[in-house]
């Protein structure tokens, strides 16, 4: 028997995250986040990782696992969700996967050769992916406020103490969205307005990419502002076996 597998997808501040908290309400399970940032240890504000009230809510797995001078891959995050399924699985819980990384919850899924290319389009999982969709213009106003939201919180002292650590703008880490900008801000390549609108523009030009992505793969799409409570109910009727 195929082991059974939740999927949240989505772009990013569409509210995959909450979604996922408000189920583990009523379902026995844990999540392993799909996220190509997350992973990385001292980026934080940043990336939307979950906070230890929400972690205590409800565990979740490949946050925090890598050092921000290290590389992380599909390949990696194959090995370690396969991983972390198996040991949620003997817990007797549902591993359910949320993220906007649509290329890792596809390599998990499907055969992949790693030069992005599926091998075939039969999954050893028993899946649903369901992912989040939203109004575009909704989308983009909650994704302006996020990047304000950053700054706010100290995200620009973090990139300097990340910085000061030895940091360099050729890591890995340092290409994903919001750090990218401020390492050039704190570099006199941008005013701390041009990074702030390079931030806003590459996030909303990143949503995009990640709508486009989950378009090709097999997904019931929820609209968050219509069908975000009957969408839950529906979801814990369908997994009903591993209910609280």
């Amino acid at each position: 028997m195929k082991q059974r597998l939740l999927l949240i997808g989505g772009s990013t501040a569409v509210g995959k995250s909450k979604f996922a908290q408000e189920l583990s309400k009523y379902l026995k399970m844990e999540i392993i986040s799909a996220d190509s940032v997350q992973v990385y240890k001292d980026l934080n504000l940043g990336t939307s990782k979950p906070t230890p009230e929400e972690k205590a809510i409800c565990n979740t797995h490949l946050v925090d696992i890598k050092n921000y001078d290290e590389k992380f891959n599909a390949f990696d995050f194959v090995i370690s969700a396969t991983k972390a399924i198996e040991d949620i699985s003997r817990s007797g819980k549902l591993p359910v996967i949320v993220g906007g990384t649509g290329l890792y919850m596809e390599a998990l899924l499907f055969s992949y050769s790693f030069n992005k290319q599926k091998e075939n389009n039969e999954s050893k999982y028993d899946f649903k992916l369901y992912v989040l969709n939203q109004d575009r213009e909704k989308l983009y106003s909650k994704i302006n406020l996020r990047v304000d939201q950053m700054i706010e919180n100290g995200l620009i002292d973090e990139v300097k103490a990340l910085k000061e650590k030895g940091l360099e703008k050729t890591f890995q880490s340092m290409q994903a969205i919001g750090y990218k900008e401020i390492f050039a801000y704190l570099d006199g390549e941008l005013t701390l307005n041009e990074a702030l609108d390079k931030m806003k523009q590459a996030t909303r030009n990143y949503a995009k990419r990640q709508i486009t992505w989950f378009k090709h793969m097999p997904a019931t799409w929820i609209d968050v502002d219509t069908q975000w409570q009957e969408s839950i109910e529906k979801i814990v009727d369908e997994f009903s076996e591993y209910k609280k």
